[in-house]
């Protein structure tokens, strides 16, 4: 009777993890251009201004390549590499004079059609972007 407990907990368990793997991010789900929709701080004291997303229009674009870019108003903000860890966006900006820095999100959730990230500073920011 004891084996056949330990034969059923083991098949739950082996089961539960299969489906929860099966539910992870896969950066394909990344793969493409992503505009920025609206972003807030969650912090509402913050009293920092934020850019006139219809103005500037700026996005995240994701490449099959491990490749990233911010761009705002035309301009590129940001160049980088990233990869995904769980729910952990883990971008890498290269910046002009060839140093590194590492810049996470976390993903809040994700569709085919819909992306909600925020940043993991001090300062979290909460950003939602349609797929293009």
């Amino acid at each position: 009777m004891k084996s056949s407990k330990v034969k059923v907990i083991l098949t739950v368990l082996i089961f539960c993890i299969a489906i929860f793997s099966a539910c992870g991010i896969k950066s394909d789900d990344l793969i493409g251009r992503w505009n920025y929709v609206s972003y807030e701080y969650t912090n509402k004291s913050l009293n920092k201004p934020l850019a006139d997303i219809a103005i500037q229009k700026p996005y995240i674009e994701f490449d099959k390549d491990g490749k990233c870019k911010i761009v705002s108003s035309g301009k590129f903000l940001s160049e980088g590499t990233y990869y995904l860890e769980n729910k952990i966006i883990r971008y890498t900006e290269t910046l002009e004079d060839g140093k590194k820095r590492a810049i996470p999100f976390l993903i809040k959730s994700l569709t085919a059609k819909d992306l909600v990230f925020q940043t993991m500073d001090a300062e979290v920011k909460v950003i939602t972007a349609v797929k293009e």
